[in-house]
């Protein structure tokens, strides 16, 4: 459970990270983003939230508390991680060295290879596992803007239960599952299409609405739909549609997808994935925790996953210093034939 009077820590002040606690902040949590010494400066300025994708479209301000010093894991009743996978191991040796020993973990890190990491790493401690599925955006130095659709999801343990608590007077709720296990593996099918967008240099908008493009996704997501059944992996629906519909949907011609699946995506024209942006400024990206859960279920259970080894392929080739965009048709050749 959440002790009394001791803060919700978020590692892993990013855009994400930034953006939730700062929601949960406005609600009355008492919340700590552990950062960069940067962010110090949003503690007098504010950060800016703005939500345009809502019903009821929001803009408010907040002035976080920040910490810069991993010191302050020591006093979390919470700890929430908000990192990339590819961060995980610095983090984990952040948290033994730092935390109370039987701290509970919210990890809500893409691909499901994480929670299994925390788990093995932290066997003793309360480890929840959560799914954020939309987009955030630094607009500018002091303004996130949340760039697409849906609400975040967290598994229901005791911790949980006393996170929500605090969040009554949330302005985005916080939903709760029994077995989030199928809502991950839902989410990961929408994460294959992140190294399609890295590839392609362009937002998320303007690659989708590329056939070229959606045709290598729809490939490699019915791969995944094809060893999810043989592997006998439940999934959740993670968007507006099941997957095996943004298969179809993917395939349509342009004058159909543009005019109806992408208004019900509705996202910011300028929002690109975490792995697009990682891949632009010679980051590691996180291809082996999202593509890469393909390729190891498919050999576990006796299969292949040769278009989500490819698309792995290239995003390190592009690491490694080589070709680091494609266009619509090179790019599905180099996938698909």
């Amino acid at each position: 459970m959440i002790r009394i009077n001791t803060p919700i820590v978020i590692c892993g002040a990013g855009a994400i990270g930034c953006y939730l606690g700062a929601q949960w902040a406005a609600a009355g949590a008492p919340v700590v983003l552990l950062g960069r010494s940067p962010l110090k400066r949003l503690e007098t300025s504010g950060l800016n939230l703005s939500n345009g994708v809502s019903l009821s479209p929001q803009k408010f301000t907040v002035n976080p508390t920040i910490d810069t010093e991993p010191e302050a894991l020591a006093r979390a009743g919470l700890i929430v991680l908000a990192v990339k996978s590819t961060a995980l191991p610095r983090v984990i040796a952040l948290i033994k060295t730092h935390s109370a020993p039987n701290t509970p973990i919210l990890c809500l890190l893409n691909g499901i290879d994480p929670v299994r990491s925390l788990k093995s790493a932290f066997p003793s401690r309360e480890i929840a596992a959560g799914m954020v599925p939309y987009n955030v955006v630094w607009q500018d130095a002091e303004t996130l803007r949340r760039s697409s659709v849906g609400d975040v999801i967290v598994e229901r343990t005791p911790a949980m239960q006393d996170l929500l608590k605090h969040l009554t007077n949330v302005s985005e709720p916080v939903q709760v599952s029994k077995d989030i296990k199928p809502i991950q593996y839902g989410k990961l099918l929408l994460n294959l299409n992140n190294p399609i967008n890295a590839l392609s240099g362009k937002s998320l908008f303007h690659q989708l609405s590329e056939r070229p493009y959606r045709l290598v996704y729809a490939a490699a997501l019915q791969e995944a739909l094809t060893i999810y059944k043989r592997a006998e992996i439940k999934h959740a629906k993670s968007g507006p549609l099941p997957a095996h519909r943004i298969v179809q949907m993917l395939r349509a011609p342009n004058w159909l997808f543009n005019t109806v699946a992408l208004r019900l995506q509705k996202l910011d024209p300028s929002s690109q994935t975490s792995m697009a942006q990682d891949l632009a400024s010679g980051k590691p990206t996180e291809i082996d925790t999202l593509n890469g859960e393909i390729v190891r279920l498919a050999e576990s259970t006796g299969q292949t996953a040769p278009i989500n080894a490819r698309l792995i392929s290239l995003i390190k080739t592009a690491e490694a210093g080589g070709p680091k965009t494609y266009s619509a048709q090179s790019l599905r050749k180099a996938t698909l034939s």
